[in-house]
């Protein structure tokens, strides 16, 4: 009997020290932290364009040429395109407001401005968002008329 207690202790010690090892390396793969299974980057929006945007002015004739949004690092610059419908022209203090979808909800940008154009000219009204956002579509463009102006009022200064 004294010849086979010494294997046997043998192998419970080295049972014991397997059990101890894998205990252990269980223990710590559960305590540590996961590994990122890949690149952990937001989904940067991109540079969109809508020629085709419904406009609503039941105050100023004009009509909507495009809606557009560049993308940079921490924001997004708007632009609305107008050309001026108007025979008198477009002088008036205004404010757009844009529905459109984002990832698939329904948000809400207002812009606000001077128009300073005569009939046929070309206008641009646009702001910075921040932080950029994805734009699937554009739902409509409301523009309201804040204060009229004269055409002959003093103009805003141009920068060239």
């Amino acid at each position: 009997m004294a010849g086979l207690s010494r294997p046997l202790a043998v192998a419970a010690t080295v049972a014991v020290a397997i059990i101890v090892v894998v205990g252990l390396w269980l223990w710590r793969s559960d305590s540590a932290p996961a590994a990122p299974s890949g690149p952990q980057q937001l989904a940067i929006p991109e540079d969109f364009r809508f020629e085709k945007a419904r406009l609503v002015s039941p105050d100023l004739k004009v009509e909507l040429t495009e809606v557009f949004g560049t993308v940079h690092d921490e924001y997004m610059d708007w632009a609305c395109i107008l050309e001026c419908r108007n025979p008198d022209g477009c002088h008036a203090d205004v404010q757009l407001v844009v529905d459109y979808r984002s990832s698939g909800e329904k948000k809400k940008l207002v812009l606000g401005g001077r128009l300073d154009a005569d009939s046929g000219q070309i206008m641009r009204i646009g702001r910075a968002q921040r932080p950029p956002a994805a734009v699937d579509s554009i739902d409509r463009v409301t523009l309201t008329v804040i204060e009229s102006r004269r055409s002959d009022s003093p103009r805003p200064t141009e920068i060239e």
